[in-house]
């Protein structure tokens, strides 16, 4: 999974989303992109739970949480 381009997709919106949050001194809300990436690395993932990353995991827990900001 480290090689792949999807990956360094959703790392790039991940980080982010996390330093957007940092500026603004607010909790983070992930965007619908890094949501998507996320669901699709959830779903290629060969060994189920034990093959996403830990910030996959991180945004999985978000997902629900909050309304999304479609305007992004």
């Amino acid at each position: 999974m480290g090689e792949d381009p999807i990956l360094w997709a959703f790392e790039h919106f991940y980080h982010l989303d996390q330093s957007n949050a940092k500026i603004h001194c607010a909790p983070v809300k992930f965007s619908p992109i890094t949501f998507r990436l996320g669901l699709l690395l959830e779903a290629v993932a060969e060994d189920g739970d034990e093959d996403i990353t830990q910030e996959v995991a991180i945004v999985r827990e978000h997902r629900g949480a909050y309304a999304l900001d479609t305007g992004r």
